[in-house]
């Protein structure tokens, strides 16, 4: 069934609407009104149609009985109409707000009207019902329709209206003070629900305003990544914004006693905190929860009391578990290795301090009477062997995955409290319970015992060796850097000895590092101030007819030095610079450039030298030393390969680099450099090195010439090792021929050269032209007396 005509919106929107300034929603809620106080609605059309049945059936004509049934079936639609409202859309329910106003209007004029007709009827009593009516159901207006003022205004004035006209209308005097009494009523009644509007209007806007907070409020808090807790005065939750699960509770929080909530641990910070809340001071602590899977979860707590002078407490609890885990993990690795997860050399420090006023403790607590042992610590130091090699070899992965290794494998060879940490490149430090040298040698057997075990990366197996150093605690020093000190000499001991084996400390030690540090002092301090200085001995040629013609066929440079007191030494004084890769590289470039200068003034002075021999190491044959460079150097002093020969002992073929050292070789030689073999038969070289190699001399070791005529093995290996030099097309050098014996059994042998103190020692550049002058006239008058 369609909805009746609504008359122009635009009445009936004045009628609905309102002078203040309100929200939609609120004006939508004010002209609801017109669907509300049912019981007031109902009461007004039952009266007003039982008035009107009244009317009818006193006075029996037509008008009052047309006004009952106008009245009834006004009653009827207009129950209709707020019956649609309940469940009417939005769109539905403006048009019925449109149509409500319209009848409610016309059901205002019809008590008005009737009234007026009662008033006028003559019948007293008639007239007093209807107007005691009029007046109850003016009031139902105001009190139902005070939200849309307008409305109510026009209605009581439709009502009241017509009962002022109706005074004037009545023969009784008395009565037509109603008219005057009605405007004045009326105007108060408009005045009241005007006032009574602007009342709710400010109360609806003002609650409106207060949900919007309080939803926003909600909204914040329930967004908030912060936990948000009021508490009462006994500090029992009395609001949170959280679920249970972010505590990690098993019930709602709230009416839990706050304190009772967090871990014991945490209970007597947070107690100190509310009460200093109470006392209207903020205060903060930290408080921190665990899951039962043993997920910790930290929050830095503010509490604080209200404002609204309850005496609650709201606290404000922060999460900072990913601070949290930050600052741990910042400690963890300033305190650990990344690659082992060992502890570092700030860990090792400490410990090693700890371990120190340990053992000062206990000493101080030893009777000396009973003379018992004090329990003690050991540093131990274990150095990687050839780590470097592994590294070249199989990649920085394969070194990695060592390490690892060995860490893990160093944690399970100590006991129970005892330090494995890792103090950098291939080095490892561990501090274990050790009185004594017996208890280090069953820890040492039980490192070895853990090593022997292969290492797999890939496909490939790698060996683990390792040199270990060991000092006590602190029996070999009393502070940490003496302890430390005396751990790395074992283990710089452990690895002069041949590595793969562990060296205890001892105080001999001690000399002997002293020994190599002054040798490395005195081979700079000599780099520095340019004492190292070439001296050469001669090389003689054995061979020819009969006996040898003893000609000078060139020199060996032999380096000298002269120390802080102007002695000249030899190279035995500063022998550990030789092992230096950087020192001795800087101390072969300088011997070299000093050599050119003097073959360079030979060659100017026409002195028949012959060719000098320069001794190379494998350190030379590495990136940037001589042997890459001395080809450039003879080419800008203008000087034939030929004058210069090369002299590499046995150790330089068994180097890791042997294949750079075979191409530098080939290199020289095709140039024209001859290349000797020094030392031969005392190394560990194959026969298949000479064939490898482009070697043209082998030089005998003066340990086999100077044994020549006293033992017969030194013979036998002498003509053994002159025979296959000529067999492969070699020249063979005797070194170290000091009697007219010795080099009489070379001749007979068959040997090439000579080289040694019969013949002359070393002499300074300055003396080579003499010498080789002195020497040629002796040979040439030996020939003359033999002629």
């Amino acid at each position: 069934m369609g909805l009746p005509s609504v008359p122009k919106p635009r009445l009936t929107h004045w009628l609905l609407s309102t002078g203040e300034k309100v929200s939609a929603p609120i004006a939508a809620q004010l002209a609801n009104g017109l669907f509300a106080s049912l019981p007031i609605f109902i009461g007004g059309v039952i009266n007003s149609v039982a008035v009107a049945a009244v009317a009818a059936g006193r006075m029996h004509t037509a008008p009052f009985i047309g006004w009952m049934v106008f009245e009834a079936v006004l009653g009827l639609v207009r129950i209709g109409v707020v019956q649609s409202s309940h469940s009417a859309t939005p769109e539905k329910l403006e048009r019925l707000r449109h149509l409500a106003s319209a009848l409610s209007v016309v059901w205002a004029a019809s008590v008005g009207i009737g009234t007026l007709l009662c008033l006028t009827s003559g019948d007293w009593v008639l007239a007093t019902i209807a107007c005691l009516s009029t007046a109850a159901m003016v009031c139902g207006i105001c009190l139902r329709n005070f939200g849309t003022p307008r409305l109510a205004a026009v209605m009581t004035f439709a009502a009241l209206a017509p009962c002022a006209v109706g005074g004037l209308m009545t023969q009784e005097p008395s009565l037509r003070i109603i008219s005057v009494q009605l405007p004045i009523f009326m105007t108060t009644i408009f005045s009241a629900s005007f006032g009574l509007h602007r009342m709710l209007v400010s109360w609806m806007t003002t609650t409106a305003e207060l949900n919007q907070s309080k939803a926003l409020n909600e909204t914040i808090l329930q967004s908030s990544p912060d936990l948000t807790l009021i508490l009462d005065k006994g500090y029992k939750v009395v609001f949170s914004n959280r679920e249970p699960d972010d505590l990690y509770c098993e019930t709602q929080l709230v009416g839990l006693d706050f304190l009772r909530i967090l871990e014991e641990k945490d209970r007597p910070a947070a107690a100190t905190a509310l009460e200093q809340a109470q006392r209207g001071g903020p205060a903060s602590f930290t408080i921190s929860f665990t899951r039962p899977s043993g997920e910790k979860r930290w929050y830095d707590t503010i509490v604080s009391e209200t404002s609204d002078s309850s005496g609650r407490l709201i606290v404000v609890a922060r999460d900072i578990s990913r601070q949290k885990h930050s600052e741990e993990h910042a400690i963890w690795m300033a305190h650990h290795d990344t690659l082992t997860g060992l502890p570092n050399r700030a860990v090792l420090q400490e410990r090693l301090d700890a371990a120190l006023v340990m053992a000062e403790g206990r000493e101080s607590m030893r009777d000396p009477a009973r003379n018992d042992a004090v329990p003690s610590h050991a540093l131990l130091i274990v150095d990687v062997d050839n780590f470097k090699a592994i590294n070249d070899t199989l990649g920085h992965d394969g070194g990695d995955v060592l390490l690892r290794a060995l860490a893990a494998r160093l944690c399970a060879a100590v006991g129970h409290g005892d330090l494995v940490a890792r103090t950098g490149g291939d080095e490892f430090a561990l501090i274990v319970a050790a009185g004594d040298a017996e208890a280090l040698h069953r820890i040492a057997a039980r490192i070895y015992e853990e090593l022997r075990e292969p290492i797999l990366h890939g496909d490939r197996v790698m060996e683990c060796g390792a040199s270990i150093g060991a000092s006590f605690i602190p029996q070999d020093g009393p502070g940490r850097s003496e302890v430390m000190k005396a751990a790395d000499i074992a283990l710089y001991a452990a690895k002069a000895a041949g590595r793969a084996q562990m060296k205890i400390f001892e105080p001999a030690m001690m000399d002997e590092v002293e020994r190599h540090q002054a040798m490395i002092t005195a081979a700079r301090f000599a780099l520095k101030r340019k004492t190292i200085v070439p001296h050469y001995q001669p090389k003689v040629c054995l061979g020819g007819e009969g006996r040898g013609d003893g000609r000078i066929v060139g020199f060996e440079a032999l380096l000298r030095w002269r120390d802080r007191d102007g002695h000249v030494r030899g190279p035995d004084a500063i022998k550990a610079a030789f092992n230096d890769p950087i020192l001795s590289v800087a101390i072969s470039d300088y011997m070299l450039d000093m050599i050119l200068d003097d073959i360079e003034g030979w060659v100017a002075g026409g002195v028949p030298f012959g060719h000098v021999a320069v001794n190379v190491t494998s350190g030379d044959f590495r990136p940037g030393g001589i042997v890459e460079t001395v080809l450039d150097r003879l080419k800008a002093r203008d000087l034939p390969a030929s004058c210069l020969q090369i002299e590499v002992t046995e150790d330089v073929f068994l180097d890791k680099g042997v294949l750079d050292v075979e191409r530098a070789l080939k290199r020289l030689s095709h140039h024209g450099l001859r290349i000797a073999l020094d030392d031969f038969g005392t190394g560990y070289a194959s026969l298949s090195h000479l064939t490898q190699f482009p070697v043209d001399l082998l030089k005998i070791d003066r340990s086999f010439i100077g044994q020549i005529g006293a033992k017969g093995d030194a013979e036998a290996i002498s003509s053994i090792v002159i025979n296959l030099g000529h067999c492969l097309g070699l020249e063979v050098i005797a070194e170290g021929v000091e009697t007219i014996a010795q080099q009489e059994h070379l001749i007979a042998m068959g040997c090439d050269t000579g080289q040694g103190y019969l013949y002359a020692r070393a002499m300074p550049a300055a003396e080579v032209a003499a010498h080789v002058r002195e020497h040629e006239t002796a040979r040439a008058l030996l020939h003359l007396r033999q002629a």
